[in-house]
């Protein structure tokens, strides 16, 4: 039920993180990933669109470079996707979900070079 995934969402407090150091598929409770692509590219699989729904997920890379790459992906489950391609330390996501589409809110990096928080 949507309600509950929204007192769920607001009563959980994101006091961890996922700190991948290869590729991963992320749960829906993986709100915060901070990816280091240290000897290989590395794939970031989002969580299924439709039970993200409401949800915000932050990415910021720790490690990464033209060769190790972190690619951030769906599940072919959202509308009009193309994967994300981080290549730079402190490349960053904001990504939400409104159960159909993921939305880039905010997004630095070589392949977006705007975005709502860019320097």
């Amino acid at each position: 039920m949507l309600e509950d995934r929204f007192a769920q969402h607001d009563k959980e407090v994101v006091d961890k993180y996922i700190d991948p150091g290869a590729s991963v598929e992320m749960t829906t409770l993986d709100y915060v990933v901070r990816p280091s692509a240290l000897t290989a590219p590395m794939i970031i699989v989002l969580p299924p669109v439709a039970e993200a729904k409401g949800r915000f997920y932050s990415i910021v890379v720790r490690a990464a470079d033209a060769v190790n790459t972190v690619t951030v992906s769906d599940r072919d489950d959202s509308e009009c996707w193309t994967d994300i391609v981080l290549n730079n330390k402190c490349d960053r996501l904001l990504l939400y979900s409104d159960g159909l589409f993921w939305h880039p809110l905010a997004a630095v990096s070589n392949m977006w070079t705007y975005g709502y928080d860019y320097t």
